[in-house]
């Protein structure tokens, strides 16, 4: 009862202080336009594995509200400044079909004459099933684009556990009988005390697992987000703590992981921290060591391990020594392992670098 009651405590003061770095990051946030609105945030496409192939990923981040989850009274993730590319005040749908064909018909022509297969991924910097952000009425408009294009073989968005609902579950199958869907959720590690009290995520490891059955009985599949390196972890730790992770989840059967390795967005708790010298981003180094314990080249027939870092080579994201050469040759092992899902490409002899060394003096500590 004690830990229970400390873990409470540390989570209410990291709450706070989340929302408190938030509110100061919204002050100096830009007020977007009507035509703003009508465009999206992103959107691109780029090579890209797919269940069972190589081929490209056509991105779209659309402008909403932003995450509920954020715009709360708890305040938000502790490394989420994605609520700085929200609207804060509701989206109109016409605005959203707009943003969505933006998009769409800037690439449409060029991704049907393309010899590769596609995976669609739709996203919002929240949730795309929170009614909030993404109304029916452009949810299901959008699926009927979608349907139309052969080309796009998979279809991905990601939402919060509380809106996946067996209603809306049954709305994507109804809809979707010829094409691979996939709902990605932020679980970030198994540990519940630290998804609670480093991250703030708001759900604990048992309601991801109803929600993981739940998608299952509809035959949706579910794409895992871990976070490699919250706040308050060194590189030993973190790399336990996704190792623990993968294999937990290797044996619940879901369908993809994505390893997001910590990068330092603004306006958040992480930035804060960071700035006073107080967390530095993971190391490559670590992110190969952890796919090396947590793997074996028979998970990867069944499970689909992903890893595409923002900032990947920058102060602000996973980084070596940041000279170019090690960093270039560490984004392209972790690229190619991804598109071949070839574990022994991680132990191919690429670039040495002299910082491998710092690294296994320090890593423990730092």
């Amino acid at each position: 009862m004690k830990a229970n009651n400390i873990s409470s405590e540390f989570n209410r003061v990291l709450s706070e202080k989340i929302k408190f770095i938030q509110q100061n990051a919204q002050k100096r946030k830009s007020i977007y336009g009507e035509e703003q609105l009508k465009r999206p945030v992103s959107f691109w496409t780029k090579n890209d594995r797919l269940k069972n192939e190589i081929g490209k990923e056509f991105t779209i981040i659309l402008r909403t509200k932003g995450c509920n989850w954020a715009l709360g009274e708890w305040g938000g993730c502790s490394m989420c400044g994605y609520f700085l590319d929200a609207n804060f005040e509701d989206v109109p749908a016409t605005h959203l079909i707009n943003q969505f064909d933006y998009a769409f018909n800037d690439k449409i022509n060029a991704l049907k004459q393309d010899n590769n297969n596609y995976i669609l991924k739709i996203f919002n910097s929240g949730s795309f099933l929170d009614e909030n952000e993404i109304p029916k009425e452009v949810r299901k408009y959008i699926y009927n684009k979608i349907l139309k294009v052969a080309k796009i073989k998979e279809f991905v968005i990601e939402s919060r556990i509380e809106h996946i609902t067996s209603e809306k579950l049954e709305e994507l199958r109804e809809f979707f009988d010829s094409k691979y869907i996939e709902i990605a959720i932020g679980l970030e590690t198994v540990n519940d005390y630290v998804r609670s009290n480093y991250i703030n995520k708001g759900f604990l490891f048992k309601d991801f697992k109803d929600t993981l059955k739940r998608c299952k009985e509809y035959g949706i599949g579910v794409k895992v987000y871990l976070l490699f390196k919250p706040l308050f972890m060194n590189e030993h730790a973190a790399i336990d703590d996704c190792v623990r992770s993968i294999k937990t989840l290797i044996e619940l059967s879901v369908n993809s992981i994505s390893i997001n390795p910590m990068n330092i967005q603004k306006g958040t708790l992480t930035e804060y921290l960071w700035f006073q010298n107080r967390y530095r981003p993971p190391w490559f180094y670590s992110l190969f060591k952890c796919l090396k314990k947590s793997l074996t080249q028979k998970n990867l027939i069944n499970v689909r391990v992903l890893s595409d870092p923002s900032g990947a080579g920058t102060k602000r994201g996973i980084h070596n020594c940041l000279k170019r050469d090690c960093e270039n040759s560490a984004k392209e092992i972790l690229k190619s392992f991804v598109l071949s899902q070839n574990l022994s490409i991680l132990d191919q002899k690429g670039y040495e670098c002299t910082c491998k060394k710092k690294y296994n003096l320090q890593k423990v500590f730092y």
